[in-house]
């Protein structure tokens, strides 16, 4: 999968910056897989989709072989861990905030961004 790229300034320092991306992620279904001053990285699962759940299902129920084709090619690659990391570089009067993510974790990331208080 792609990864996304998504960046703000914020008047906070880099440590509170990647205390409240600890804090938000955490809340969630993502749990931190490592930290420092000025990266953390956050570990998840995205949903399955049920559409694809109720493909699979008809595929098993009617034909073995397109199950199981289902089951590799969909279910197998989403259930792969993603990674969501943030990283905080120091400019002056506060932070620059890079956070590379996933495609659907697109809400989760604006939703953090949007959290943080503005430059001005």
């Amino acid at each position: 999968m792609a990864e996304l790229v998504a960046n703000t300034k914020t008047s906070l320092q880099g440590e509170e910056v990647i205390v409240r991306a600890v804090q938000f992620f955490s809340s969630g279904k993502w749990r931190t897989q490592s930290q420092s001053a000025r990266i953390a990285t956050f570990a998840g699962r995205p949903p399955i989709p049920i559409g694809m759940l109720i493909l699979t299902f008809i595929g098993f129920v009617f034909f073995i072989v397109p199950g199981i084709i289902m089951y590799f090619v969909v279910i197998r690659k989403m259930m792969q861990l993603q990674n969501i990391v943030v990283t905080v570089n120091p400019i002056s009067g506060g932070s620059d905030v890079v956070v590379k993510y996933a495609k659907h974790a697109k809400k989760l990331v604006d939703g953090f961004l949007q959290s943080l208080p503005s430059m001005s």
